[in-house]
């Protein structure tokens, strides 16, 4: 048994090396640390949407929106790089806060709006949202999802709020705090998928690509 099961994942990680080129259309570390963990070989591409743009601004219910621009930061890498087609599979994802009156927490512009975001969440659940697309080019198989996880935060005394905010950890964070980071220290509480919050839900990205390609152990690889 030790020995058939060394061979059955000596040929899987034959078969993950031949995998297409994975590319991550993003320009967050977090994101891409995170997809370190899957051991397979990609690059990161910044995606460059406007997610102001409202051309872009389809959909006004959250989820809706945000697997929209998750959807739309793949295709815009893959236009502006020639790659739609190449054999490759590029993935994109966007991530929102949302409030327990539904109010959308996106990325503060400046500290004082960030303060205003973590003194909104202080004490309080709120639900983050992250809408993922997975793009298998040339032949533009998709998957998609928009995963909910909920977290808790504890109640922030004034003091322990400025110290975070002089941290400068809030700039460029949805809700203006990041849970992998010092942030982690304002939370009481994650139910569900905590790489959701991070931005990248790992868990569902792997079962997709396993799912996709388990066929190709045995025999020829399932790549569409």
């Amino acid at each position: 048994m030790i020995l058939k099961s060394f061979f059955y994942f000596r040929i899987l990680d034959l078969k993950m090396s031949s995998f297409p080129q994975i590319i991550l259309a993003s320009q967050s570390a977090a994101r891409a640390k995170l997809l370190t963990q899957l051991q397979l070989p990609f690059i990161s591409i910044p995606s460059e949407i406007d997610e102001k743009d409202p051309n872009i601004r389809v959909f006004s219910e959250p989820p809706k929106f945000i697997q929209h621009i998750s959807q739309k930061k793949v295709e815009t890498v893959a236009f502006n790089h020639q790659l739609e087609k190449k054999k490759c599979i590029i993935i994109g994802c966007d991530t929102i806060v949302l409030t327990q009156s539904d109010v959308v927490l996106g990325k503060p512009k400046d500290e004082n709006e960030a303060r205003k975001m973590l003194q909104t969440l202080s004490g309080r659940i709120h639900k983050v949202l992250t809408g993922c697309t997975i793009i298998l080019y040339p032949h533009k198989t998709i998957y998609q999802t928009v995963i909910s996880t909920s977290v808790t935060f504890r109640v922030l005394a004034e003091d322990e709020l400025n110290y975070y905010l002089e941290k400068g950890e809030w700039q460029n964070r949805a809700g203006g705090y990041a849970i992998q980071g010092l942030g982690a220290l304002l939370i009481k509480e994650v139910k569900g998928d905590y790489y959701n919050v991070v931005g990248l839900p790992l868990s569902w990205i792997w079962e997709t690509l396993w799912n996709h390609y388990n066929k190709s152990l045995l025999g020829k690889p399932n790549i569409k």
